[in-house]
């Protein structure tokens, strides 16, 4: 009777482990894929959590509560159980802010990669050159956006530079005619690019030489 009885506990524990697994709490300061998958949940859903960076912080935290009180759930910015299930049912209903999700991820993956060494004809994190690093990152949500900064500019479609989103291919020429440089838009006037005069991948504000030689930007997702 005994060992049917431990048999039985045993056997419950094991089934509740992926519930428990399932549960685990995100707070301020939590770090890591959980926090970037629940920013991608809230922004989905037209919450700002400030950007889509797998940090926890106050702009999270605040997009939390506010689901939390439209939902009625317990109001304490700490992502349990509840909130999380009524996160992942409504997102499931509706998928309606996929693209802007993807414009995050490609920001999100290519920040990854800062310092990075430049390698002339470099297509792998051991080393890039400027289209390299683009193509590389398109590729790692499933895009095939070209080798070349000139096949990305021509393949891509046109955006102005008032109507820029995080994600968008920014484009330079020093001979006036097709690009001789591209870059990813971050937002916030800043881009991230393979810099051949630091020998590596760089976030610079938008402005300077890139605004002199700027030729236009292209979009993708």
């Amino acid at each position: 009777m005994k060992k049917i009885f431990a048999a039985a506990v045993i056997a419950f524990m094991l089934l509740q482990m992926p519930t428990a697994m399932a549960m685990e709490l995100m707070s301020y300061g939590s770090q890591g894929q959980a926090v970037y998958s629940l920013q991608e949940e809230l922004t989905n859903l037209g919450y700002d959590t400030g950007g889509i960076d797998g940090v926890f912080g106050p702009c999270t935290q605040n997009a939390v509560i506010e689901f939390q009180k439209k939902y009625n759930i317990s109001v304490d910015g700490i992502v349990g159980p509840e909130t999380m299930s009524i996160l992942e049912r409504l997102n499931t209903a509706s998928r309606g802010g996929y693209r802007r999700i993807s414009n995050y991820k490609i920001v999100y993956i290519a920040k990854q990669y800062v310092g990075t060494p430049y390698i002339y004809g470099g297509t792998s994190p051991s080393g890039f050159d400027c289209s390299g690093f683009t193509s590389y990152v398109y590729n790692q949500i499933g895009y095939n956006i070209g080798r070349t900064a000139e096949d990305q500019f021509y393949n891509g479609r046109a955006v102005s530079l008032n109507n820029l989103q995080p994600g968008d291919l920014l484009f330079f020429s020093t001979s006036g005619g097709s690009p001789t440089h591209v870059a990813i838009y971050l937002g916030n006037n800043q881009l991230m690019h393979m810099s051949f005069s630091a020998q590596r991948a760089c976030i610079s504000d938008f402005s300077g030489w890139f605004r002199e030689n700027y030729i236009g930007a292209r979009r993708y997702l």
